[in-house]
């Protein structure tokens, strides 16, 4: 039977009607359009920044838009720390702040709002925390603390105040009485701080709870006690450099036997290979009562906790075998004196032959300085050194053949370096003859490999100079490449303060400088247990950028505006 117009209009209404109801429970924000990329903020407080006399039991703290509320417990702190933790109920975009525990009386207290609040929509964090401050008194304290931690990866950190009387606190059990975070540039204000002396540290609180843990934390020890008093209520560039306290020896995680010749170790962490040797392992059967020695090691191309020990006598897979290790160093100095670890021998034979791995050269795109020609070669598996004159070649472009010297790194990595002064701006060949690379099996291969190098033109060098403000006399000046991993370089200044880096390749590079109180010719982080306090440092302030045959001239770091 036909429809009546009148029932297909319902009929349409209601389809349109459930459409709608169906978009209204679907709200999405539209495709396309802008990606938000504003991080959120704090538009108001309750109580305003600045009051005084503030004695109720709430806070309110209102974003500029929808944040993630999962976050806030571990992103606000309160400054004096109080016994409790507060709770949290939200309204739309307004968290409100519920006090356990009642506030001191004139008392100023901050509330900071760290960076790990992040908006719904895009998950943008807050570029810097918010400080609330207020006083349960008359007045808010007017001391402050500012300065900056300097460290790749330093989001999160906070820093740790404690009020000092006759004893040192013990950071490793007492939480600060005052607390503050850095922004995203590494700088931190610490505000409304009583008069007194103080202990500041910066400490990167992987498990949030306001103390520190050796090992997992990154630290920043302080240079020196600061005093608030009449004369002197804004301490500013009281800065701090990030370290990773290592106070543990490494120890051996696995010890497998991989053929007849190999023994792959892991240990807990990077060891010390400069200090290493083959004299620092050897294979006890406890069966025969018999110790076998080792003959190579080198470390693994695939994990740098990893090393591997080739000997060269026949082990009985049916005896009790264990590696003995000993007098194996950390890259801090731990030592592990000997452990003992049992492994299950291996009767596979070792039939691989040797491969070049890598040509590492000091510059980018094969290139080697042709002042102080040298290159390394990293090989597959360690071999026998009696032949490696044999084995390496160095020829120039007119296929004359160089004088060079042969070092071993360890087992299977050589240094090699010219013995006299290279061309510059010139092409090089390097003949890998592998008929002369037996390794410990007796494996070899009769192949010829021919690699190219060549030398760096001093016009792609740059330089920077200038001197150091300061009154003491060890000082150093270190330059680090922005984003490179190799080691920085460091000089003394010169009588009149100077220093003057010479051929640098262009880059950003950071320059600091630091007084060596200890005259160990490196920067000492202060220590924990027992207390030492830093070496004091000034960085420049602004990155370097150094560009070929333009070097960088007259530039100045003050050591003498925070002497101690």
């Amino acid at each position: 039977m036909a429809k009546s117009k009148q029932q297909i209009a319902k009929y349409f209404l209601i389809i349109v009607i459930g459409l709608f109801l169906v978009k209204c429970a679907n709200q999405i924000s539209p495709p396309g359009g802008d990606i938000d990329k504003i991080p959120p903020t704090v538009v108001y407080s309750y109580p305003e920044n600045g009051a005084i006399n503030f004695n109720e039991s709430e806070i309110e703290i209102g974003f500029s838009e929808y944040v993630n509320k999962s976050n806030i417990s571990e992103a606000l702190f309160i400054s004096p720390l109080i016994e409790n933790q507060p709770e949290y109920s939200w309204t739309n975009k307004t968290v409100y702040i519920t006090l356990p525990d009642s506030l001191k009386k004139n008392t100023t207290y901050s509330i900071i709002i760290g960076t790990e609040i992040s908006d719904v929509n895009n998950n943008n964090k807050m570029i810097e925390p918010f400080v609330l401050t207020f006083s349960t008194g008359n007045k808010i304290d007017s001391g402050s603390i500012s300065g900056k931690v300097y460290t790749d990866k330093a989001d999160g950190t906070l820093i740790f105040a404690y009020k000092v009387d006759s004893l040192y606190p013990n950071i490793l059990t007492e939480k600060p009485f005052y607390l503050s975070q850095i922004d995203e540039k590494g700088f931190y204000k610490l505000s409304g701080l009583s008069d007194g002396e103080f202990l500041l540290y910066a400490i990167k609180d992987e498990f949030k709870d306001l103390v520190y843990n050796i090992g997992n934390d990154l630290i920043g020890i302080p240079i020196n006690k600061i005093i608030l008093s009449d004369n002197n209520r804004d301490i500013k560039n009281n800065n701090y450099l990030l370290q990773k306290q290592d106070t543990l020896a490494p120890n051996i995680q696995a010890v497998t036997m991989t053929d007849v010749k190999h023994l792959v170790v892991e240990f807990s962490e990077p060891i010390d290979s400069i200090k290493l040797s083959a004299d620092n392992f050897s294979i006890i059967d406890s069966t025969t009562i018999k110790s076998f020695s080792a003959k190579y090691w080198y470390r693994t191309k695939s994990n740098k906790n990893e090393y591997v020990i080739c000997i060269d006598d026949s082990l009985n897979i049916d005896n009790n075998l264990y590696l003995y290790s000993r007098n194996i160093y950390d890259k801090t100095g731990n030592k592990m004196l000997g452990e003992i670890t049992n492994f299950i021998a291996s009767d596979k034979p070792d039939t691989a032959l040797i491969k070049l791995e890598r040509i590492t050269t000091p510059y980018e795109n094969m290139q080697i300085d042709y002042l102080i020609p040298a290159f390394e070669l990293d090989f597959s598996d360690a071999f026998n050194p009696a032949d490696i004159k044999k084995a390496i070649s160095l020829f120039d472009k007119d296929s004359n053949a160089v004088p060079i010297k042969v070092e071993f790194i360890n087992g299977a990595a050589i240094k090699v370096s010219a013995n006299e002064k290279l061309k510059q701006n010139s092409k090089f060949t390097v003949n890998i003859n592998f008929k002369y690379i037996v390794d410990i099996a007796g494996n070899k291969k009769d192949t010829n490999i021919v690699k190219n190098i060549s030398t760096i033109s001093e016009q792609e060098f740059s330089g920077v100079s200038g001197m150091v403000k300061t009154n003491y006399n060890n000082v150093n000046v270190v330059l680090k490449e922005v984003g490179k991993l190799k080691r920085p370089t460091q000089m003394s200044i010169e009588n009149n303060n100077s220093f003057n880096f010479k051929r640098l390749l262009p880059g950003k590079y950071l320059l600091w400088a630091y007084v060596d109180s200890d005259s160990n010719n490196k920067y000492s982080y202060g220590n924990v247990e027992p207390f030492s306090y830093a070496e004091y440092f000034e960085y420049y302030p602004d990155t370097l950028n150094l560009r070929a045959r333009w070097p960088v001239g007259d530039v100045e770091i003050d050591l003498l505006k925070n002497e101690l």
